[in-house]
């Protein structure tokens, strides 16, 4: 209440120096003072209107049994992840994260490769080409695109090397086929 009356103050001295010291028809002026303040408020409420979704979003990636998951966010995007601290070879980690009720973690977009290119130990993650070699599908059934995706991977990769490679970890800052035998750390993503 107190911020309402100084605000209501601040610009009452205002309104009246400005209308004191030109021949500025008040109307206009308060007019104007009118509009600034309901884009303020306006302001006001889209702020809080985004810091409750964000509380809604952070209360569903928590929400059941397992509450390691977290909420992470770049730019507009979000997503609830579970980094594993142990390593494992793709299918088991697969296993894993479905048993959890969730999936390997399907980054489709630069905005959830940035989340994912925060961490620097090599990662499974949901995508490979296990079905049909050489089409590599997300684990929510999307097809990898090439060339939309192309800039995920290294140079010359997905590489298939001695057709073993069907499976993809994250490898630095980029993507790149590995044989799913291997063993290595892995993300879950709980769909929000």
């Amino acid at each position: 209440m107190s911020i309402l009356l100084l605000g209501k103050t601040q610009i009452g001295d205002i309104f009246l120096r400005h209308c004191s010291t030109r021949s500025v028809d008040p109307s206009v002026v308060l007019s104007t003072m009118r509009f600034s303040i309901l884009l303020f408020i306006l302001y006001i409420t889209v702020i809080d209107g985004i810091h409750s979704d964000i509380n809604l979003l952070q209360a569903k990636c928590r929400e059941g049994s397992d509450a390691d998951y977290e909420l992470e966010q770049e730019g507009n995007t979000f997503m609830c992840l579970k980094w594993s601290f142990w390593t494992d070879t793709f299918d088991r980690a697969k296993n894993y994260c479905q048993f959890s009720g969730t999936r390997l973690g399907v980054f489709d977009t630069w905005d959830k490769m940035k989340i994912l290119q925060r961490r620097t130990r090599p990662t499974w993650i949901g995508l490979d080409d296990i079905q049909i070699e050489g089409r590599f599908h997300w684990h929510d059934g999307q097809e990898f695109r090439d060339p939309e995706f192309s800039g995920f991977f290294h140079r010359y990769e997905p590489s298939d090397s001695e057709l073993m490679e069907d499976c993809v970890i994250l490898q630095g800052s980029l993507l790149n086929d590995v044989p799913c035998s291997a063993s290595y750390l892995f993300v879950c993503e709980k769909v929000l």
